[in-house]
């Protein structure tokens, strides 16, 4: 069975720990980034499911998403984004 892997990308650490925890428990293999400039950085091809915050310090989640569509090994993967509003 597929072990699915998703990034989680928000600048508030504290929410990234809640959300991969609880995810890990419900057998994802997850990885997170604290900014949409570190996420770009990763080997984004080798997730299953971005988590996007909208707001995030420098670049946006929907900025970050426009990059990542712009770019067809990438635009396979689904995206959700959070937000606290």
């Amino acid at each position: 069975m597929k072990k699915y892997r998703i990034l989680i990308t928000d600048d508030e650490e504290d929410l990234c720990e809640i959300l991969k925890f609880n995810l890990e428990t419900e057998g994802y293999i997850v990885d997170t980034a604290h900014s949409a400039e570190e996420a770009l950085t990763l080997d984004l091809q080798r997730y299953d499911l971005l988590l996007l915050d909208v707001m995030m310090g420098e670049m946006s989640g929907f900025k970050m998403a426009s990059i990542i569509r712009k770019d067809q090994t990438l635009q396979h993967i689904p995206i959700i984004f959070l937000t606290a509003r």
